[in-house]
């Protein structure tokens, strides 16, 4: 028999690998000895049956939840191409001041400042404007 205390030590010691790699296997696998840890106090199992039930319960939570747990942390992640978003910004000492960036522009529009426009994309250092 494996004792509880290490089943539990070596779950804890994946959950913390896995705030390295993020890759949610390593969650799974410490959830699942944490389980098999906390049975083995109060149920006398051989270590076959404790290493068993970790993997057990390792691959149904995997099966069950990664995927929309990825979902849900996915959804929350900056997207690489959020300044190629058209918006509005406003015209500051002769840029365009757009998600936080003075960008420069064309200015053929005879815009001054204070004057709000609206930004269809950007290119390089420079914005596109409508009209």
């Amino acid at each position: 028999m494996i004792p509880a205390y290490a089943l539990l030590a070596f779950g804890f010691l994946l959950i913390l690998a896995e705030l390295m790699s993020a890759s949610l296997y390593l969650l799974f696998c410490g959830l699942g000895f944490l389980v098999a840890g906390g049975a083995s106090f109060f149920v006398d199992m051989s270590w076959y049956i404790q290493l068993c039930l970790a993997v057990f319960i390792t691959l149904t939570l995997t099966f069950a939840l990664k995927n929309p747990l990825k979902k849900t942390i996915n959804k929350n992640e900056i997207k690489d191409d959020f300044l190629n978003e058209s918006g509005v910004g406003e015209v500051k000492e002769n840029m365009v001041y757009y998600k936080g960036t003075l960008w420069h522009f064309d200015n053929s529009l005879n815009l001054k400042n204070g004057d709000k426009v609206e930004i269809l994309k950007t290119q390089g250092n420079k914005v596109i404007l409508k009209g």
